[in-house]
């Protein structure tokens, strides 16, 4: 089975509790269109008649989002034998896979505005994704497509922050996903569009800052602390990030 067909596979498998009470919201994506996002293929889907918005995986992830999902792991497809052979030329390679994905985004947003807005089964935007992977360049792309007065929910930049603070089942913005994953690039992008905001705990009672400071990333810590006028400081069970920072400490 190839790597596109297992994916849609585990879709399929992850999502049978997700529907269970609402039958008629079962969603299935054309494995044409899966393997096209997979691969960043953008004139499959300028041949295509259906809305882009409709064409959902079990899941409710876009194109877009399969998109984003799969462009993480393009380099660890190669086998170590093939990254020693590889290695004089890796950087070239990630460059120009970083800006085809680029451009497929700002493509398939072109087509379809609403994809940027739009949210899966768990409440997670693009922009969620971008993050939580890493995709810093990804990242630019769709805050500055939030500020363009199409989009929705609002106009300018307010529109843009608006998709910043936006939250999954989890209560995570992308900030907490940045966080998560020490993306200090990502993170450093998402404060600086909205450093006035002072981001809430998440379901597991975790604000950004005290996520830094409990997985010991002093470099995202400094950035909160140095970017954000406000920044919550709280954290699970009444702690709060100077806990953390004690609990640092005393583990060395």
């Amino acid at each position: 089975m190839d790597s596109s067909s297992s994916s849609c596979s585990f879709e399929v498998h992850a999502s049978s509790n997700v529907n269970q009470a609402t039958q008629t919201d079962i969603t299935y994506m054309d494995r044409i269109f899966y393997e096209a996002a997979v691969e960043g293929m953008i004139e499959t889907f300028k041949d295509n008649k259906e809305p882009l918005q409709h064409i959902l995986t079990p899941n409710k992830n876009t194109v877009l989002h399969v998109h984003l999902i799969t462009t993480e792991s393009e380099l660890s497809k190669l086998s170590c034998k093939e990254f020693v052979k590889e290695c004089m030329g890796l950087v070239y390679f990630a460059e120009e896979s970083k800006s085809l994905s680029t451009n497929f985004v700002g493509e398939i947003l072109d087509m379809c505005p609403p994809l940027l807005w739009q949210s899966n089964a768990k409440y997670e935007t693009p922009l969620h994704i971008a993050a939580r992977y890493g995709h810093t360049t990804i990242v630019k792309v769709l805050i500055e497509r939030g500020k363009s007065p199409h989009q929705e929910p609002e106009s300018g930049s307010n529109a843009a922050r608006e998709m910043l603070r936006m939250t999954n089942v989890v209560k995570d913005t992308a900030l907490h996903e940045a966080v998560r994953y020490n993306h200090h690039e990502v993170v450093k992008l998402l404060l600086a569009e909205d450093p006035d905001f002072s981001y809430s705990a998440n379901d597991a009672g975790e604000t950004p800052l005290y996520m830094a400071a409990e997985r010991k990333f002093p470099n995202l810590v400094s950035e909160i602390l140095c970017t954000c006028s406000s920044p919550a400081y709280g954290g699970p069970l009444g702690r709060t990030v100077l806990h953390a920072a004690v609990i640092w400490d005393d583990e060395g």
